[in-house]
């Protein structure tokens, strides 16, 4: 045998070796670069069974207790996973009625709807919180005017009252004697030509804040995911052509919480910036007016005025934008409140 041969046969060994060795360090830049002894592979564990969760893992939800301590139902906090798992709660503050809506999970947003409804996304509440029964009345704006500390003699911080709708100006107060009063009995309609800066004011002063749109979505839909505060079907029956009735006045219409005038009444004001889907709340669209008052916020519901012939945009999944100085006749709005 030639020698050539016989150191080919002596190295070919160790020249595997060192092939075996850089192709293991080069499998994990992360190990040092020095050979190390591989043990022999352990038997493989038994591996319990998967148990699936009944809720998204980003719900976490509150101890039962935290909610009976405050004499509410033990699920408001520990969250539902569907409508019929929830009896509507009413209760008071500040001498208007709210309605409580637990914590749970909901698919926001449309596909079927129009590109700004779009995509839908997972949305969870870990915490419950409240929402007013009904819009936001003229009654209820006008004892905000007359709690102010100086005599209110001009509205245009908060309504916007040079709009009109043929050549009917639809002004709902009237001050006498530096008081003012609801305009021609009409105490239990909602506000009108609210502002959002009017209707964040108004909340502010209730002790109160906007929903942000998610939260009125979640209020409007529920787990079920309706597309219309009651259900997945068109309800024209309930649309008043000609006029906003008063607030409560169609209960047929409810939403799963209990909260009314969802639809079939104005749009209301939330306090979200307008931006594009998925929704975060920590993306800045949460933003108060003092950190943005000039971006557009949204507004959502359905209003009064729709005909059978304009069935458009008016489920509890469209959204809209305003100039937060902006309060046309179709805008009002309600409040909400975090759980204390």
């Amino acid at each position: 045998m030639q020698l050539k041969q016989i150191y080919s046969l002596l190295f070919l060994p160790l020249l595997l070796m060192g092939c075996s060795v850089e192709a293991t360090q080069n499998s994990n830049p992360l190990m040092p670069a020095t050979a190390t002894v591989v043990a022999p592979p352990m038997p493989t564990a038994t591996l319990e069974p998967t148990i699936t969760p009944t809720k998204p893992p980003a719900f976490a939800g509150l101890a039962p207790g935290e909610c009976v301590d405050m004499d509410l139902p033990g699920n408001a906090c520990t969250g539902v996973t569907s409508n019929q798992q929830w009896e509507p709660v009413i209760r008071e503050f500040n001498q208007v009625e709210m309605v409580l809506v637990p914590a749970g999970c909901f698919q926001m947003g449309n596909n079927d709807g129009f590109p700004e409804e779009q995509p839908v996304h997972n949305i969870c509440f870990d915490e419950p919180f409240w929402i007013d029964l009904t819009e936001v009345t003229v009654s209820q704006f006008a004892n905000f005017l007359n709690a102010q500390p100086e005599p209110v003699d001009s509205l245009s911080n908060w309504l916007d009252t040079e709009g009109h709708l043929n050549n009917e100006y639809r002004y709902q107060l009237l001050q006498k004697n530096a008081i003012w009063y609801p305009l021609n009995q009409k105490n239990s309609r909602p506000l009108e030509r609210v502002t959002w800066v009017g209707a964040n004011d108004y909340c502010n002063w209730r002790e109160a804040r906007l929903p942000t749109e998610a939260e009125w979505e979640y209020a409007a839909r529920g787990p079920d995911n309706f597309l219309y505060p009651w259900g997945n079907e068109i309800a024209s029956e309930l649309f008043v052509i000609g006029y906003p009735p008063d607030v409560g006045s169609t209960p047929e219409g409810a939403s799963w919480v209990g909260a009314l005038d969802m639809a079939c009444s104005l749009f209301e004001w939330t306090s979200s910036l307008y931006e594009s889907y998925p929704y975060a709340a920590d993306d800045g669209r949460e933003a108060s007016f003092e950190e943005n008052s000039t971006g557009m916020r949204v507004f959502r519901g359905s209003p009064w005025y729709h005909s059978n012939q304009k069935w458009d945009n008016i489920s509890a999944t469209a959204r809209f934008e305003g100039f937060t100085n902006y309060g046309y006749w179709y805008h009002g709005f309600r409040c909400a409140r975090s759980i204390e």
